[in-house]
Protein backbone atom coordinates (compact mmCIF):
# COMPACT_ATOMS: atom_id res chain seq x y z
CA UNK A 1 0.00 0.00 0.00
CA UNK A 2 1.34 3.37 -0.71
CA UNK A 3 2.43 5.86 2.29
CA UNK A 4 -0.73 7.65 3.74
CA UNK A 5 -0.36 11.33 4.84
CA UNK A 6 -1.10 11.16 8.69
CA UNK A 7 -4.71 12.62 8.35
CA UNK A 8 -4.83 9.91 5.93
CA UNK A 9 -4.14 7.66 8.09
CA UNK A 10 -5.86 8.23 10.70
CA UNK A 11 -9.26 8.87 9.20
CA UNK A 12 -8.68 5.69 7.83
CA UNK A 13 -8.19 4.15 11.20
CA UNK A 14 -11.40 5.63 12.20
CA UNK A 15 -13.47 4.65 9.40
CA UNK A 16 -12.47 0.79 9.76
CA UNK A 17 -10.50 1.26 6.46
CA UNK A 18 -7.08 -0.14 5.49
CA UNK A 19 -4.03 1.43 6.77
CA UNK A 20 -0.44 1.62 5.36
CA UNK A 21 0.69 1.64 9.29
CA UNK A 22 -0.93 1.91 12.89
CA UNK A 23 -1.24 5.10 13.63
CA UNK A 24 0.34 6.30 16.87
CA UNK A 25 0.29 8.92 19.34
CA UNK A 26 1.90 9.21 23.37
CA UNK A 27 0.32 11.92 25.69
CA UNK A 28 1.23 13.41 28.61
CA UNK A 29 2.40 16.96 30.23
CA UNK A 30 5.87 16.31 29.51
CA UNK A 31 6.73 20.02 30.15
CA UNK A 32 4.32 21.68 31.86
CA UNK A 33 6.31 25.46 32.04
CA UNK A 34 5.54 25.81 27.97
CA UNK A 35 1.98 25.05 28.56
CA UNK A 36 1.38 28.45 30.93
CA UNK A 37 2.28 30.26 27.23
CA UNK A 38 0.50 30.22 23.59
CA UNK A 39 3.69 30.21 21.82
CA UNK A 40 5.89 28.40 23.88
CA UNK A 41 3.46 25.46 23.48
CA UNK A 42 3.17 25.89 19.67
CA UNK A 43 6.44 25.63 18.77
CA UNK A 44 6.69 22.48 21.86
CA UNK A 45 3.97 20.70 19.78
CA UNK A 46 5.46 20.99 16.62
CA UNK A 47 8.60 19.91 17.80
CA UNK A 48 7.24 16.85 19.69
CA UNK A 49 5.73 16.00 16.59
CA UNK A 50 8.73 16.34 14.19
CA UNK A 51 11.00 14.36 16.89
CA UNK A 52 8.62 11.92 16.88
CA UNK A 53 6.30 11.72 14.12
CA UNK A 54 3.40 11.14 15.46
CA UNK A 55 0.36 10.89 13.51
CA UNK A 56 -1.61 13.63 15.27
CA UNK A 57 -1.16 16.66 17.38
CA UNK A 58 -2.71 16.74 21.01
CA UNK A 59 -2.91 20.01 22.55
CA UNK A 60 -1.72 18.96 25.74
CA UNK A 61 -3.43 21.95 27.96
CA UNK A 62 -2.09 23.14 31.53
CA UNK A 63 -4.16 21.18 34.14
CA UNK A 64 -6.03 24.02 35.90
CA UNK A 65 -6.70 26.15 32.84
CA UNK A 66 -10.16 25.50 33.79
CA UNK A 67 -9.85 27.20 37.07
CA UNK A 68 -8.12 29.97 36.08
CA UNK A 69 -10.82 30.75 33.59
CA UNK A 70 -13.62 31.83 36.09
CA UNK A 71 -11.43 33.08 39.03
CA UNK A 72 -9.16 30.37 41.23
CA UNK A 73 -5.65 31.26 41.75
CA UNK A 74 -2.98 29.17 41.69
CA UNK A 75 0.79 29.76 42.75
CA UNK A 76 3.40 28.25 40.14
CA UNK A 77 6.31 26.06 41.31
CA UNK A 78 8.58 24.76 38.74
CA UNK A 79 7.88 20.99 38.64
CA UNK A 80 5.90 18.76 36.74
CA UNK A 81 5.20 16.29 39.43
CA UNK A 82 3.34 19.40 41.05
CA UNK A 83 3.34 22.54 39.41
CA UNK A 84 0.90 24.61 40.92
CA UNK A 85 -0.52 25.03 44.61
CA UNK A 86 -4.38 26.49 44.90
CA UNK A 87 -4.02 29.60 46.79
CA UNK A 88 -8.05 30.44 46.41
CA UNK A 89 -10.86 29.13 44.34
CA UNK A 90 -14.48 30.73 43.77
CA UNK A 91 -17.44 27.90 44.99
CA UNK A 92 -17.12 28.36 48.79
CA UNK A 93 -20.96 27.23 49.33
CA UNK A 94 -23.40 26.13 47.01
CA UNK A 95 -25.21 29.99 46.33
CA UNK A 96 -21.66 30.60 44.22
CA UNK A 97 -22.93 28.34 41.75
CA UNK A 98 -25.55 30.62 40.72
CA UNK A 99 -22.84 33.53 40.97
CA UNK A 100 -20.91 31.99 37.78
CA UNK A 101 -21.36 33.46 34.14
CA UNK A 102 -21.01 32.27 31.01
CA UNK A 103 -17.35 33.42 29.79
CA UNK A 104 -16.38 34.41 26.20
CA UNK A 105 -14.50 31.17 24.87
CA UNK A 106 -12.06 33.65 22.60
CA UNK A 107 -10.62 36.00 26.10
CA UNK A 108 -8.59 34.76 28.97
CA UNK A 109 -7.17 30.55 29.51
CA UNK A 110 -9.84 29.74 26.52
CA UNK A 111 -8.32 32.28 24.43
CA UNK A 112 -5.33 30.69 24.71
CA UNK A 113 -6.02 27.39 23.56
CA UNK A 114 -7.62 29.47 20.47
CA UNK A 115 -4.31 31.27 19.73
CA UNK A 116 -2.69 28.02 19.90
CA UNK A 117 -5.13 26.51 17.68
CA UNK A 118 -4.56 29.35 15.25
CA UNK A 119 -0.50 28.98 15.27
CA UNK A 120 -0.70 25.39 14.66
CA UNK A 121 -3.35 25.74 11.87
CA UNK A 122 -0.44 28.08 10.36
CA UNK A 123 2.36 26.03 11.21
CA UNK A 124 0.99 22.40 10.39
CA UNK A 125 0.13 20.97 6.81
CA UNK A 126 -3.50 19.99 6.07
CA UNK A 127 -2.45 16.41 6.67
CA UNK A 128 -1.38 16.78 9.98
CA UNK A 129 -4.63 16.84 12.42
CA UNK A 130 -4.60 18.10 15.65
CA UNK A 131 -6.91 17.61 18.78
CA UNK A 132 -7.80 20.34 21.75
CA UNK A 133 -7.59 18.96 25.22
CA UNK A 134 -10.06 19.43 28.07
CA UNK A 135 -11.93 18.06 30.89
CA UNK A 136 -15.62 17.65 31.45
CA UNK A 137 -17.58 20.17 32.92
CA UNK A 138 -17.99 17.97 36.65
CA UNK A 139 -13.97 18.08 37.10
CA UNK A 140 -14.90 22.14 36.50
CA UNK A 141 -17.03 22.20 39.27
CA UNK A 142 -15.03 20.77 41.20
CA UNK A 143 -12.04 22.78 40.60
CA UNK A 144 -13.76 25.91 41.01
CA UNK A 145 -15.18 24.28 44.31
CA UNK A 146 -11.63 23.74 45.61
CA UNK A 147 -11.17 20.54 44.99
CA UNK A 148 -7.59 19.80 44.31
CA UNK A 149 -5.30 16.85 43.36
CA UNK A 150 -2.84 15.86 46.45
CA UNK A 151 -1.13 13.63 44.00
CA UNK A 152 -2.18 12.65 40.21
CA UNK A 153 -3.41 9.14 41.92
CA UNK A 154 -6.02 11.25 44.81
CA UNK A 155 -8.94 12.71 43.35
CA UNK A 156 -10.73 12.60 46.80
CA UNK A 157 -11.15 16.12 47.61
CA UNK A 158 -12.77 16.94 44.61
CA UNK A 159 -15.04 14.13 44.73
CA UNK A 160 -15.76 15.01 48.31
CA UNK A 161 -16.97 18.51 47.40
CA UNK A 162 -18.83 17.21 44.41
CA UNK A 163 -20.87 14.40 46.00
CA UNK A 164 -21.83 16.78 49.03
CA UNK A 165 -23.05 19.30 46.10
CA UNK A 166 -25.05 16.50 44.30
CA UNK A 167 -26.72 15.34 48.18
CA UNK A 168 -27.35 18.58 49.33
CA UNK A 169 -27.96 20.94 46.67
CA UNK A 170 -28.27 19.53 43.65
CA UNK A 171 -30.23 22.41 41.62
CA UNK A 172 -27.84 24.84 42.40
CA UNK A 173 -24.90 22.38 41.18
CA UNK A 174 -26.95 22.15 37.79
CA UNK A 175 -27.29 25.93 37.71
CA UNK A 176 -23.32 25.80 37.73
CA UNK A 177 -22.68 22.63 35.72
CA UNK A 178 -25.21 24.42 33.28
CA UNK A 179 -23.06 27.90 33.29
CA UNK A 180 -19.70 25.58 32.74
CA UNK A 181 -21.04 23.58 29.98
CA UNK A 182 -22.38 26.51 27.79
CA UNK A 183 -18.98 27.93 28.15
CA UNK A 184 -17.09 25.00 27.54
CA UNK A 185 -19.00 23.93 24.40
CA UNK A 186 -18.72 27.82 23.06
CA UNK A 187 -15.22 27.13 23.24
CA UNK A 188 -14.65 23.81 21.53
CA UNK A 189 -16.78 25.54 18.77
CA UNK A 190 -13.79 28.14 18.65
CA UNK A 191 -11.65 25.61 18.60
CA UNK A 192 -12.52 24.08 15.46
CA UNK A 193 -13.14 27.35 14.09
CA UNK A 194 -9.38 27.95 14.79
CA UNK A 195 -8.43 24.74 12.75
CA UNK A 196 -8.93 21.68 15.35
CA UNK A 197 -10.04 18.85 14.19
CA UNK A 198 -11.65 17.72 17.38
CA UNK A 199 -11.85 18.01 20.77
CA UNK A 200 -10.03 15.32 23.57
CA UNK A 201 -12.57 15.00 26.43
CA UNK A 202 -11.78 13.42 29.80
CA UNK A 203 -14.00 12.15 32.26
CA UNK A 204 -11.34 12.19 35.09
CA UNK A 205 -12.74 9.96 37.68
CA UNK A 206 -16.33 10.76 37.10
CA UNK A 207 -17.46 8.26 34.60
CA UNK A 208 -15.84 5.19 37.37
CA UNK A 209 -17.93 3.36 39.37
CA UNK A 210 -15.34 3.62 42.21
CA UNK A 211 -16.49 7.04 42.21
CA UNK A 212 -20.31 7.43 41.24
CA UNK A 213 -23.16 5.61 40.58
CA UNK A 214 -24.91 5.02 37.06
CA UNK A 215 -27.54 6.88 37.53
CA UNK A 216 -25.21 10.15 39.62
CA UNK A 217 -23.19 9.88 36.16
CA UNK A 218 -26.03 10.18 33.87
CA UNK A 219 -27.93 13.17 36.29
CA UNK A 220 -24.65 15.07 36.67
CA UNK A 221 -22.04 14.29 34.38
CA UNK A 222 -23.36 12.67 30.92
CA UNK A 223 -25.59 15.57 29.57
CA UNK A 224 -22.96 17.75 30.04
CA UNK A 225 -20.44 15.92 28.61
CA UNK A 226 -22.48 15.65 25.91
CA UNK A 227 -22.98 19.30 25.64
CA UNK A 228 -19.61 19.54 25.03
CA UNK A 229 -18.89 16.74 22.27
CA UNK A 230 -22.14 17.47 20.75
CA UNK A 231 -20.90 21.38 19.94
CA UNK A 232 -17.79 20.25 18.29
CA UNK A 233 -19.35 17.61 16.10
CA UNK A 234 -22.28 20.12 15.16
CA UNK A 235 -18.77 22.57 14.20
CA UNK A 236 -17.79 19.83 12.13
CA UNK A 237 -15.11 17.92 13.69
CA UNK A 238 -14.32 14.71 12.89
CA UNK A 239 -11.57 13.06 15.28
CA UNK A 240 -13.54 13.69 18.77
CA UNK A 241 -12.10 11.68 20.99
CA UNK A 242 -13.64 10.31 24.61
CA UNK A 243 -10.98 9.59 27.09
CA UNK A 244 -12.82 7.08 30.10
CA UNK A 245 -10.42 7.77 33.23
CA UNK A 246 -9.63 5.51 35.64
CA UNK A 247 -10.52 2.00 36.63
CA UNK A 248 -13.88 0.30 37.07
CA UNK A 249 -15.26 2.48 34.05
CA UNK A 250 -19.16 2.85 33.03
CA UNK A 251 -17.74 2.11 29.25
CA UNK A 252 -21.71 1.18 28.37
CA UNK A 253 -22.98 4.44 29.26
CA UNK A 254 -20.80 5.82 26.77
CA UNK A 255 -21.01 4.01 23.59
CA UNK A 256 -23.28 6.41 22.02
CA UNK A 257 -21.11 9.66 22.62
CA UNK A 258 -20.13 11.56 19.30
CA UNK A 259 -17.17 10.89 18.84
CA UNK A 260 -14.28 8.79 16.63
CA UNK A 261 -11.94 7.42 18.93
CA UNK A 262 -12.06 5.96 22.51
CA UNK A 263 -8.95 5.97 24.73
CA UNK A 264 -8.68 4.23 28.23
CA UNK A 265 -6.61 1.97 30.71
CA UNK A 266 -7.22 -1.65 28.66
CA UNK A 267 -4.30 -2.36 30.92
CA UNK A 268 -6.63 -2.80 34.20
CA UNK A 269 -8.03 -5.90 34.76
CA UNK A 270 -10.73 -3.97 36.44
CA UNK A 271 -11.54 -2.46 32.37
CA UNK A 272 -12.77 -3.51 29.24
CA UNK A 273 -10.10 -4.59 26.95
CA UNK A 274 -9.33 -3.77 23.28
CA UNK A 275 -11.24 -6.68 22.24
CA UNK A 276 -14.00 -6.04 23.76
CA UNK A 277 -15.01 -2.38 23.33
CA UNK A 278 -14.06 -3.42 19.32
CA UNK A 279 -16.98 -6.04 19.44
CA UNK A 280 -19.29 -3.41 21.46
CA UNK A 281 -18.85 -0.48 19.08
CA UNK A 282 -17.88 1.11 15.49
CA UNK A 283 -15.79 3.34 16.90
CA UNK A 284 -11.49 3.21 16.38
CA UNK A 285 -9.54 2.87 20.28
CA UNK A 286 -6.85 4.33 21.28
CA UNK A 287 -4.49 2.74 23.56
CA UNK A 288 -2.23 -1.24 24.14
CA UNK A 289 0.83 0.04 26.39
CA UNK A 290 0.54 0.08 29.92
CA UNK A 291 1.89 3.65 30.90
CA UNK A 292 2.09 3.14 34.55
CA UNK A 293 4.45 0.09 34.13
CA UNK A 294 5.73 -0.98 30.80
CA UNK A 295 6.23 1.93 29.03
CA UNK A 296 7.51 3.93 31.97
CA UNK A 297 9.77 1.34 33.85
CA UNK A 298 10.62 -1.55 30.58
CA UNK A 299 12.34 -3.19 29.30
CA UNK A 300 12.34 -2.72 25.71
CA UNK A 301 10.94 -6.44 25.52
CA UNK A 302 8.13 -5.68 27.99
CA UNK A 303 6.83 -2.66 25.19
CA UNK A 304 7.15 -4.92 22.46
CA UNK A 305 5.15 -7.27 24.14
CA UNK A 306 2.29 -4.60 25.10
CA UNK A 307 2.30 -3.50 21.72
CA UNK A 308 2.46 -7.30 19.59
CA UNK A 309 -0.52 -7.95 22.17
CA UNK A 310 -2.26 -5.24 21.02
CA UNK A 311 -2.18 -5.88 17.43
CA UNK A 312 -3.00 -9.45 18.40
CA UNK A 313 -6.44 -8.18 20.12
CA UNK A 314 -7.51 -5.64 17.76
CA UNK A 315 -5.83 -6.98 14.24
CA UNK A 316 -4.40 -3.69 13.96
CA UNK A 317 -8.27 -2.41 12.34
CA UNK A 318 -9.97 0.69 13.85
CA UNK A 319 -6.93 1.25 16.45
CA UNK A 320 -4.67 3.73 17.18
CA UNK A 321 -1.16 2.95 18.95
CA UNK A 322 -0.80 4.68 22.32
CA UNK A 323 -0.91 4.72 26.34
CA UNK A 324 -4.29 4.13 28.36
CA UNK A 325 -3.87 7.48 30.33
CA UNK A 326 -1.33 10.21 30.62
CA UNK A 327 2.14 9.14 30.55
CA UNK A 328 4.72 10.26 33.57
CA UNK A 329 6.84 13.06 32.85
CA UNK A 330 9.88 10.81 33.53
CA UNK A 331 9.16 8.32 30.91
CA UNK A 332 12.15 7.38 28.54
CA UNK A 333 12.56 8.58 25.47
CA UNK A 334 13.57 5.14 24.32
CA UNK A 335 10.78 3.76 25.39
CA UNK A 336 8.27 6.18 23.65
CA UNK A 337 10.22 5.30 20.28
CA UNK A 338 10.77 1.60 21.43
CA UNK A 339 6.63 1.25 21.12
CA UNK A 340 6.63 2.94 17.69
CA UNK A 341 9.27 0.59 16.72
CA UNK A 342 7.43 -2.86 17.61
CA UNK A 343 4.60 -1.87 14.73
CA UNK A 344 7.44 -2.89 12.50
CA UNK A 345 8.37 -6.11 14.03
CA UNK A 346 5.18 -7.70 14.62
CA UNK A 347 3.87 -10.01 12.28
CA UNK A 348 0.12 -11.00 12.29
CA UNK A 349 -0.79 -14.45 13.19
Amino acid sequence: MPEMTKKERVMATVKGQPVDRVPVRFFGHNNCQVERDPNTLAAFLLAQIRWYDWDFVKIQSRCYYLGEAWGCKYRWRFACDRPEELEDYVIKSADDFGKLRRLDPTQGPFGEHVEVARLLHEALPDSVPYVHSTLNPLTAAAWLAGGFHVSWADTANEVNRIKQFMKESPEKLHQGLSVIAHTMADHARAMIRAGADGIFLSTMAWASRDTLTDKEYEIFSKPYDLMVLEAAAQEGATLNILHICKDNIMFELLTDFPVQVINWDAASPRNPSLKEVLSKTDKAVWGGVDQKVSLLEGPIDAITRDVHMALEETGGRRFILGPGCAIQPQTPEAHLIAAKEALSTWQKG
